[in-house]
């Protein structure tokens, strides 16, 4: 099972997610419960839409990850 990050945000009139490794899995909600189902729905669509992505993401993580602070 591959995992995907989200930046998650508060906005006026709910929440925003974006995936980290790919940005253009955007979406928002609502609710933080709301949110959760939006991801998956967006995440679904995203590879739908681009299923090459999925050879990306293989390599993203078989690759190494570092973490900074900032």
């Amino acid at each position: 099972m591959k995992k995907l990050s989200f930046a998650i945000r508060t906005e006026d009139d709910g929440f925003s997610a974006q995936c980290i490794e790919f940005p253009g899995i955007i979406t928002q909600a609502d609710t933080e419960s709301e949110l959760r189902e939006m991801i998956d729905d967006a995440v679904s669509g995203y590879f739908e839409a681009f299923p090459e992505e999925k050879d990306r993401l293989e390599k993203i993580k078989k690759g190494k990850i570092i973490e900074i602070a900032i």
